[in-house]
């Protein structure tokens, strides 16, 4: 395969008429020109190549293709992706996905719900911001962008702040034994027994008489 930013003209001339020092200038001269047009090729290339133009290109772009919302002073992110958007956007007007579209260009993290999502008013709508936050600047250019696409009968019923914390919750627990042993009086008395007693003794004495004969 031939790579067209480097062929040259030469190559492409007859051989006839190759060898002729006057068609080399003049092929030398033009690979020169035509060079410097197929570097700029790419600079037609606008859309497919947003990510790489500078802000002013941008600008321009947003006024072709007729960006609804585009306040100066948002974001070149946040331009390019309006700018990406505006032929769907176009296109869907009037749908809660054009809503949503235009609503995460300008907050990201964003989410659109319906009425029925949350059990709100019919025909009404509210956008739930994930984490970050909403200053009040940001609200009049997300209502006006959001009017600018959705359909005439749906309202906003207003923008939340939903935020995640994410964190590890540590629980203990202890096991406690008791035994109670519990000593009450007796549950009777032995019968007093009363008498007598009497004690004896005897004492014995004993004598010895010996008889002789005379």
């Amino acid at each position: 395969m031939v790579d067209i930013a480097q062929i040259q003209l030469i190559d492409l001339v007859p051989p006839s008429i190759k060898d002729d020092p006057a068609i080399q200038t003049a092929a030398a001269v033009l690979d020169t020109e035509l060079r410097k047009i197929t570097a700029a090729i790419s600079t037609t290339l606008l859309l497919p190549r947003l990510d790489e133009l500078t802000e002013d290109i941008v600008d321009s772009l947003a006024w072709q293709f007729h960006v609804d919302f585009y306040e100066p002073g948002i974001s070149l992110a946040q331009k390019r992706k309006l700018v990406k958007n505006a032929i769907e956007t176009h296109r869907r007007k009037g749908t809660p996905h054009a809503v949503e579209e235009v609503v995460t260009a300008i907050l990201e993290d964003a989410v659109v719900q319906e009425w029925f999502e949350y059990g709100g008013e019919p025909y009404h709508f509210r956008v739930i911001k994930i984490n970050g936050q909403v200053t009040a600047e940001m609200y009049p250019k997300l209502k006006k962008a959001i009017d600018t696409v959705k359909n005439t009968r749906s309202w906003l019923e207003g923008v939340s702040l939903y935020r995640e914390m994410i964190g590890t919750v540590y629980m203990g627990g202890a096991c406690s034994s008791l035994k109670t042993v519990t000593i009450l009086p007796a549950a009777f008395w032995a019968p007093r027994v009363s008498g007598t007693t009497y004690c004896g003794g005897t004492v014995y004495n004993r004598k010895g008489v010996e008889i002789k004969h005379a």
